[in-house]
Parts: structure tokens; C-alpha cells; sequence
């Protein structure tokens, strides 16, 4: 193989790790959708719901730092999810200068239909349970090469 043809197939879409991982993240989503559109939900509100629910009250600061979503992100996912009852703005217990975000009755009230939806989704995907968690194992492993890249340069 001469050096223009390796150059070649190394700009191959499809050999490119970013588009297969771009492409796994929007089909995920895809699949994701018509389960959230019974509860009324985009992905993203979602993933706030997702911590919430197991948190109870979170910092807003916190709560990006925890799904990697900046303020300008974040803001009208959580809005969108307050104006629908779902969650609350309450001032930070420690510092009245920050804001925590609280679950509410109705944002609970979403959980039994939610807690459908990973059986659903491990069904569609016909993952064994050692499948599903040898995915997560190296999705971990990717991530944290990831992090290791793009913060410690």
C-alpha cells in the first residue's frame, strides 16, 4: 500500500471512531424517542429528569456538570421541565446566591412509566445482560481515555 492510499482510507468517513460514536449516540436517541414522547419528554429533559429523580435536588451548577451541559444548554431544558410542573427553582440551602433544582410531585409522578423504558429499550437491542454490560465497561474505558485527552493536554 504506497502512502496516498493509507492517507485516503484514513479520511474515510467510515473509518472515522467521532462519526461511528455520532452515529451509535443518534440512533440511540432515535430509539429513545417514541418511549419519551408517551411522557411528553425531548432526551434531554430526559437526562435532567434522570438525575433528579435519584437526587432529589441538585445545584444548577451541579446538575451541568453532572450531564456535561453548559448554563446556555441547560437553562431552557430545566425552564421547559419547571413551566411543565415537573421540576422546581429553589434557592441553595448554603448560599442563597445559587440556585437548586427540585423534583416535584408531578416529576415523580412520571417514574412508573419511565421505569419502563431501559427494559424496552434492552429488549429492542436483544442485548444479553453480559452484552449490555460489556458495553458499558468499555464505553467507561473510552470515556475516561476521553477526559484523560481533551483535559489533561
Amino acid at each position: 500500500m504506497n502512502d496516498k492510499t493509507a492517507h485516503d482510507k484514513a479520511l474515510l468517513l467510515d473509518q472515522q471512531l467521532c462519526f461511528r460514536l455520532y452515529k451509535a449516540s443518534r440512533l440511540m436517541i432515535r430509539l429513545y424517542t417514541p418511549h419519551l414522547d408517551k411522557l411528553g419528554l425531548t432526551y434531554p429533559q430526559y437526562l435532567v429528569l434522570l438525575v433528579l429523580w435519584e437526587k432529589k435536588s441538585i445545584g444548577f451548577k451541579e446538575l451541568g456538570e453532572q450531564l456535561q451541559l453548559k448554563t446556555g444548554t441547560l437553562t431552557p431544558v430545566v425552564q421547559r421541565l419547571i413551566h411543565s410542573g415537573y421540576l422546581s427553582k429553589e434557592k441553595h440551602p448554603e448560599d442563597d446566591r445559587k440556585t437548586c433544582i427540585a423534583i416535584t410531585q408531578a416529576g415523580l409522578d412520571l417514574i412508573p412509566e419511565a421505569r419502563k423504558i431501559p427494559r424496552e429499550l434492552a429488549k429492542a437491542l436483544n442485548l444479553t445482560e453480559a452484552e449490555f454490560l460489556d458495553a458499558i465497561e468499555m464505553l467507561d474505558a473510552l470515556n475516561e481515555k476521553l477526559m484523560i485527552a481533551v483535559f489533561d493536554e
